[in-house]
């Protein structure tokens, strides 16, 4: 993948970053004072020390950015923790929203279960995407909830790569939407030579539905196993899941899954089997599994909420785990 350090300027500075490794702990400074949201979630201070213990069973870790939003007064720093095993990787995904705390604080209870895939093939973990997010519970850098009129500004968001549907020699939008965004897609570039995603697990929420589902994006699409899998994983922990008709935004279900969907999204680039970088063509992560979890989050408390999360995590990484690279779906 020699591409990436030619053709995408920023992934040079990125990778100078990689480079430090687990070293990159002692630059893990917090600023003091920290108010996380009060809804029973964990302060985003032990959130960190959760996740550094992979440090301790030989994991890497890189500060992929830091993160300071325009009106904030302080930066915080969006973490990647990788195995030294490379080779076709799993990648989980987590708190790309800030008013979804679930999946963050399911990966700090899960992480002898991550450990545990992580000797038995490469892991690239991003637990925390929004750490602003989290803290002040806003779903995006620059607003707190979801509008259908104005844009948000999301940590995920990847048309600066993806293909124009129109015309698939250009990229969806001429920029990044954010530093973060391009902090984190070129991160995921950056890793692809040596992490290449065989499959990647995106945990979300959404306050606007009574019913979750699964999104597949990755090849199968409906048909994956993994994703009949975690369909019977949810439910199984208690969490209502819609098994047909269709999403909020218009999207089919069947049998609570929908198909591949063009959103712009961190899935959906890595998913994508080209992306346009530096006005060029050229390969993308090409997963073959991409799974999103959407969970309703009104009506269940955030205890079980982080539970069904928790519990879906140990059923996909022995999952994972039982197959070799070679056999993933």
């Amino acid at each position: 993948m020699h591409y990436l350090g030619t053709i995408f300027g920023t992934t040079l500075f990125w990778t100078g970053l990689l480079l430090a490794g687990s070293s990159a702990a002692a630059d893990l400074e917090l600023p003091a004072g920290i108010s996380t949201h009060p809804d029973g979630r964990m302060p985003i201070e032990e959130l960190y020390r959760s996740y550094l213990t992979l440090l301790d069973k030989g994991w890497e870790l890189d500060i992929v950015t830091r993160s300071r939003p325009e009106g904030r007064s302080i930066s915080l720093p969006i973490i990647a923790l990788r195995t030294r095993r490379t080779g076709d990787a799993a990648w989980i995904l987590s708190g790309v929203h800030g008013e979804e705390p679930a999946g963050p604080n399911a990966i700090a209870l899960s992480l002898e279960d991550i450990t545990a895939l992580g000797d038995n093939r490469a892991v690239v973990l991003l637990p925390l995407n929004n750490p602003h997010g989290y803290v002040h519970n806003w779903r995006y850098l620059n607003r707190e909830d979801y509008s259908e009129i104005q844009e948000g500004q999301s940590v995920g968001d990847s048309s600066h790569l993806l293909a124009d549907t129109a015309d698939p020699t250009r990229p969806r939008a001429p920029g990044p939407s954010s530093p973060e965004a391009d902090a984190i897609t070129a991160y995921i570039l950056a890793q692809l030579a040596d992490y290449p995603p065989a499959a990647s697990i995106d945990l979300h929420e959404d306050n606007l539905i009574h019913e979750g589902y699964v999104y597949s994006q990755g090849r199968l699409g409906a048909t994956d196993p993994l994703a009949l899998i975690a369909v019977r994983a949810l439910q199984d922990n208690g969490i209502a899941l819609k098994m047909g008709g269709e999403t909020r935004f218009g999207e089919p279900i069947f049998s609570g899954i929908i198909g591949p969907v063009t959103d712009s999204s961190i899935d959906e680039l890595m998913s994508a089997e080209y992306l346009v970088v530096g006005g060029q063509q050229v390969p993308g992560p090409a997963a073959r599994t991409v799974l999103v979890f959407e969970t309703p989050a009104a009506r269940v408390t955030l205890t079980k909420r982080v539970n069904a999360h928790a519990a879906l995590l140990k059923q996909l990484t022995l999952e994972l785990s039982s197959r070799s690279p070679q056999s993933d779906p």
